[in-house]
């Protein structure tokens, strides 16, 4: 498992990029538990220089230069799978000491790597805004998939193959399959590539999904003009058991982090029901919807943190996946970046410059009150032509939200996902570097304090 994490925000901006290991067949009880010091940094990955002041020409070859330098590391990391450097080794069976004293044959197999999305990409030559278990097109990864229609897997032989033959036309086939050419150290091990990623609750949902969500509600509670209520009922949630009182409205919290989200989401539907509770005829179907598209996806959430399934919950969290993606189009002028908002605004800047040619020609004409009924008029018609504008711009293809429909798969085939939550080792952050980063003279070598001080750490605590 790997993820970067921050040191420091104002001294230098440092970063570190640790890779932690554990064992395959510890129960997820004991992983999870930090004292059992069940998952160990083993590495720490080289952090690519930040492309600033850099011309477009050199910015493709920097980026792949960074991918090769971090596959040259993880080669050197991963070397005794490949089984080549211990010719003793034979089949790949080891004769390992176990913790009781007695040898035993064992086979290391790398059977499971946890990221995020973008270090997902660098680590398998994959563009960004793809999936990394199927071949689902770009523009489709907004839409369900029925469990009985999945996409075809990802065949990363079929890469290695590709890239090794570097020809144009293998190029070529790799960039309609959104791969990049390059070596990639996974292709090269004993282990199914494809079944390496596995399903993050921390990353996937609590600081993606369920963040993207918050930021929908919040647009559709400024556009009905109900902020003022919602923080209210924000600030009115009791204290209960690891609940806190809130002390800041909704709008002045800047940042979440993934344990705030898991709190948030076991309170976040009364707040949006309560939120929209009443209103006029035709805002009670739109507020329907978005009630019923933040149940659905809560509830998905919910049962994937379940720690043991059955066909029952399998089947409910399947069924809030639908409805969710059902309802979810409630939510599209949230989605609208950057291209789109700026589409909208010079369309909304042309219909101005109407509105002001069609009142100079008429102002002779008008009353006071056909004016008034005019300009209404026209605020409603540039408002009703920028939401058209939005949505047509605006759709929901991000990988996060097609990972979601990977998961009952994930379920099925090797259990409840609570055991590869990377909420672990975002708590071994803390131990293994932040601490050691707190106690060093914070100059260039402080890489060497920080590893020593987390030895001595990790020695006193065994």
């Amino acid at each position: 498992m790997s993820d970067g994490t921050h040191l420091s925000n104002f001294a230098g901006d440092k970063r570190e990029w640790p890779v932690y290991m554990t064992i395959g067949n510890l129960c997820s009880k004991i992983r999870q538990t930090p004292s059992t010091h069940s998952v160990v940094m083993v590495a720490l990955l080289p952090i690519p220089m930040k492309n600033r002041n850099i011309p477009q020409k050199r910015l493709y070859e920097q980026r792949q230069t960074n991918r090769k330098v971090l596959n040259e590391v993880l080669r050197r990391l991963l070397q005794p799978l490949t089984f080549k450097q211990n010719p003793s080794a034979g089949s790949g069976y080891y004769n390992i000491l176990c913790a009781d004293g007695i040898f035993r044959r064992c086979k290391p197999v790398l059977a499971a790597w946890l990221a995020d999305c973008p270090e997902y990409s660098d680590l398998h030559h994959l563009e960004w805004h793809v999936c990394f278990w199927c071949v689902c097109p770009t523009n489709e990864l907004g839409d369900y998939v029925h469990p009985d229609k999945e996409h075809p897997r990802r065949d990363h032989n079929l890469y290695r193959t590709l890239s090794d033959a570097n020809t144009k036309a293998a190029d070529a086939e790799l960039s309609s399959r959104h791969v990049r050419r390059g070596f990639s150290v996974f292709r090269h091990i004993p282990c199914i590539v494809s079944d390496l990623p596995k399903p993050d609750l921390l990353h996937t949902m609590q600081i993606g999904i369920l963040d993207h969500l918050q930021k929908w509600i919040f647009y559709c509670i400024m556009t009905h003009k109900r902020l003022d209520k919602y923080n209210a009922i924000w600030l009115s949630v009791p204290a209960y058991h690891d609940l806190t009182p809130k002390n800041k409205s909704y709008e002045e919290v800047s940042q979440w982090n993934g344990k705030q989200m898991k709190k948030m989401s076991r309170y976040l539907l009364g707040v949006v029901t309560q939120s929209l509770r009443g209103g006029n005829p035709a805002q009670h179907p739109i507020f329907n919807r978005a009630i019923e598209c933040t149940q659905a996806l809560l509830e998905f959430y919910m049962y994937a943190r379940y720690k043991s399934h059955d066909d029952a919950t399998m089947s409910y969290m399947e069924d809030a996946l639908h409805r969710f993606h059902t309802f979810k189009g409630v939510f599209l002028l949230g989605r609208a970046g950057r291209k789109a908002k700026a589409k909208a605004n010079a369309l909304r800047t042309e219909l101005v410059k109407k509105r002001k040619v069609d009142e100079e020609t008429n102002a002779e004409t008008w009353t006071s009150s056909k004016k008034r009924r005019e300009m209404k008029a026209w605020r409603n018609y540039i408002s009703h032509e920028i939401d058209i504008s939005k949505e047509l711009d605006a759709d929901f293809n991000f990988p996060k939200i097609h990972l979601m429909s990977h998961w009952a798969e994930q379920v099925r085939r090797y259990g409840a996902l609570q055991q590869y939550s990377a909420e672990r080792h975002e708590q071994a952050h803390k131990t293994n570097l932040n601490d050691g980063w707190n106690a060093s003279n914070h100059n260039l070598n402080y890489l060497p304090q920080v590893i020593t001080f987390q030895r001595r750490i990790l020695c006193f605590k065994i």
